[in-house]
């Protein structure tokens, strides 16, 4: 079992996954935040309206999710330690409004305002230790009404005991005190990673900053 973040093939990874569909957690989460958006009376491109929409996406992989972000109005910055997708959002970046990052999430002292924040399979590669002041700079960046998206791994996960964060259900409670929790579905099933067979033990947060 790989024990270390960087012995993970995250570019073979985001190589394989270049033509899958748009993730649920994506389509679920865009629907909310517009829906907000348009509550709110704020039409992007409409006279004297608010500009577009703001999202995060931490993780962005091969792009998928940035490009459908990007295609239903919204402005987004897209960050990802894997190098080797940099080029992919440039050509993005000529025809969408996506502004891309190669970084390591921990290494981000701030992220810009936004009304979403969207990130699929990823906070849990984020070291235990760094886990907290990246959370809280998330919750920062969340505008009021904002919705955040995000998988979590469980403590019961195959992967748990490697150098990421790996979930208590009480301790995802606690990330979303303050926040209007939407949906939180818990899971424990049999299935495959990239790497071969796994047991998962996850969580499918979508929740509304207060």
């Amino acid at each position: 079992m790989q024990r270390r973040s960087t012995e993970r093939d995250f570019s073979g990874y985001n190589a394989a996954q270049a033509e899958r569909p748009v993730r649920p957690l994506a389509r679920a989460a865009v629907s909310l935040a517009l829906e907000g958006h348009r509550a709110a009376g704020q039409v992007p491109g409409a006279l004297g309206s608010a500009p577009a929409p703001v999202a995060l996406e931490l993780g962005s992989g091969a792009g998928v999710e940035a490009r459908f972000l990007a295609e239903n109005g919204f402005q987004v910055h897209s960050y990802d330690v894997d190098p080797s997708v940099a080029s992919t959002f440039v050509e993005l970046a000529r025809s969408l409004p996506i502004s891309h990052t190669t970084t390591d999430l921990a290494q981000v002292e701030a992220f810009p305002a936004a009304d979403l924040v969207i990130s699929c399979a990823t906070l849990p590669f984020v070291r235990r230790d760094a886990f907290p002041v990246l959370w809280n700079r998330i919750r920062d960046a969340l505008r009021p009404g904002g919705i955040l998206a995000v998988d979590l791994f469980g403590d019961r996960d195959d992967w748990a005991g490697t150098d990421g964060t790996f979930l208590a259900r009480d301790e995802v409670e606690q990330l979303l005190r303050c926040a209007d929790v939407l949906e939180l579905v818990e899971e424990e099933r049999e299935g495959r990673s990239f790497s071969g067979p796994k047991h998962w033990h996850t969580y499918r947060v979508l929740a509304r900053r207060i």
